[in-house]
């Protein structure tokens, strides 16, 4: 299930503003009692925005509130990639708007240092007015930009399903890029990103062990059927456990104007231990060290419809 239904209801901003504590205390853990710098002042707007775009989601219903909030060339994932605006505004609007109901919160946050390029996740549960004790669980995750000083709107946007509500304190503090040095051009490196991604994946596929040396420290994992996984170890055990070789076909990228955070998405191939075929979507979230190596800090998966 991912966070792109038909119909959604969601808590009102007061009741979404409790767990944002925790979202301050996994995010920006240098948050304390001083004035807020730039970085600080990028974080809470983007997170207030998805805050907004919940809002919307109650007032107005999903439709209204999606179109809305996504770019004109936003991304979401049914499960194949679909440019959001363009499809939904070729599809009926809903008989009932208000039938299905999708409740979800940030949880954690990030904004790349240029304030231009930002992700948010947490957790959704979803149900159906007619059968509400029927309730399902998972995690959004939502990659966000905006042009100056705009308005943030949705990027990129992929959901798995979990067998519950997700503690996301217990994965530790949100992912955040530590390069501090010159932005080398926005285009070249975008060229350079979606090569990276085609050549370590390329015909031969990328091996468990050449995939974990591409992870942050903190990366994490998101799979339908489990929660996200975190930190860098758990994650490589995980994708030993499972696979032999993935490959990676990139679709897009795009990165932020300061070269420290970067999202990616195309098609993915798995061959597990067992030696079956997989094939699906990925999001990718890339992140440059303080060494300026771009790290995967989080994938994201979902399998193509059969």
């Amino acid at each position: 299930m991912k966070r792109t239904p038909t119909t959604i209801s969601v808590r009102r901003r007061v009741a979404l503003r409790a767990p944002l504590l925790a979202v301050c205390a996994l995010v920006a853990p240098r948050l304390a009692a001083h004035e807020r710098d730039a970085d600080e002042i990028a974080l809470g707007s983007l997170v207030d925005a998805e805050i907004a775009f919940a809002r919307m989601a109650s007032e107005r219903g999903v439709r209204a509130a999606f179109l809305a909030n996504f770019a004109d060339d936003g991304v979401a994932f049914e499960p194949q990639p679909v440019r959001l605006r363009e499809a939904w505004s070729a599809r009926p609007a809903p008989a009932d708007p208000l039938a299905l109901h999708l409740e979800w919160m940030p949880a954690q946050a990030g904004v790349a240092r240029s304030h231009d390029l930002g992700y948010t996740t947490g957790p959704f549960t979803t149900w159906h007015v007619a059968e509400p004790a029927k309730r399902r669980h998972g995690v959004f995750f939502s990659v966000w930009r905006r042009e100056g000083a705009g308005p943030w709107r949705v990027a990129l946007d992929a959901g798995i399903v979990t067998p519950g509500l997700v503690d996301f304190a217990s994965l530790g503090a949100a992912p955040r890029a530590t390069h501090r040095g010159k932005p080398h051009p926005r285009a070249r490196e975008r060229e350079r990103l979606i090569a990276l991604e085609a050549r370590v994946a390329g015909p031969g596929g990328l091996s468990p062990t050449d995939y974990a040396r591409l992870l942050a420290d903190d990366a994490r994992l998101h799979r339908n059927g489990a929660p996200p996984l975190a930190p860098r170890g758990a994650v490589a055990r995980e994708m030993a456990h499972r696979l032999q070789r993935v490959t990676w076909t990139p679709i897009d990228a795009r990165v932020s104007a300061a070269g420290d955070m970067a999202a990616s998405y195309g098609r993915y191939r798995e061959t597990d231990r067992a030696a079956s075929v997989r094939d699906g979507y990925y999001a990718h979230l890339w992140l440059r060290d303080a060494a300026g190596r771009w790290r995967l800090a989080y994938d994201v998966a979902l399998e193509a419809a059969p």
